[in-house]
């Protein structure tokens, strides 16, 4: 889950990923896979948390936090194309490792990848493009739950966030000349035992 810097909300793994894929959907070049099958994926990007975690950014244990990646990792063998843009995701975070926790759960994650790949019937240069999108989605809807400014690159594109929803992107990547909508949080007092539902407003737009 995140912890808002800026007021008592929390925004969980499970919307946070949805709302990746809302901005994968707009893609513009879309990536060299099943589209449908792929944003299902990046919707489905950190799904071993589940859909109202406790584990905070920042504060959950290394221990706990290799064990949901390892539940994101595994096929679940509805979707073969799914389960390769998850653990292309996840093995991006996992590299490089930084303790022996890490290291195995990477290890095991490359034993299963080249059948994951032949699962999904796909080359694997075209999943990492695919995983490059992933990448640039995961990234804008990471940042924003903190609601705090933040500016960046990532794979040659820029980004800014004001904190209070817009997000600005150069180049522009999607189909559409614009992208708002909302993201839904909850109010932070007794989550995830009381969940008090939340609308964020977002609103991304090209750069100057």
């Amino acid at each position: 889950m995140f912890r808002s810097k800026r007021r008592p909300l929390i925004f969980t793994q499970a919307d946070h990923a949805r709302f990746a894929a809302t901005i994968a959907l707009q893609w513009r070049q879309r990536p060299p896979l099943p589209f449908d099958s792929f944003v299902r994926g990046v919707a489905d990007h950190d799904r071993g948390y589940g859909e109202h975690d406790d584990a905070e950014i920042g504060v959950v244990d290394n221990a706990r936090w290799v064990e949901i990646q390892r539940a994101g990792f595994r096929p679940r063998g509805q979707d073969a194309v799914v389960d390769l843009v998850v653990a292309l995701h996840i093995r991006r975070l996992l590299s490089p490792p930084e303790d022996e926790l890490e290291t195995a759960a990477l290890a095991e994650l490359d034993e299963q990848l080249p059948g994951l790949v032949s699962a999904a019937r796909v080359k694997r240069e075209d999943a990492d493009a695919a995983d490059a999108v992933t990448n640039v989605c995961d990234r804008i809807a990471f940042l924003f739950p903190f609601e705090e400014r933040a500016n960046g690159d990532v794979r040659g594109i820029s980004y800014q966030l004001d904190g209070k929803g817009t997000v600005m992107l150069e180049p522009w990547p999607l189909a559409v000349p614009w992208l708002s909508g909302l993201v839904p949080a909850f109010e932070a007092d007794g989550y995830p035992e009381r969940l008090v539902p939340v609308v964020v407003p977002f609103d991304l737009r090209p750069g100057a």
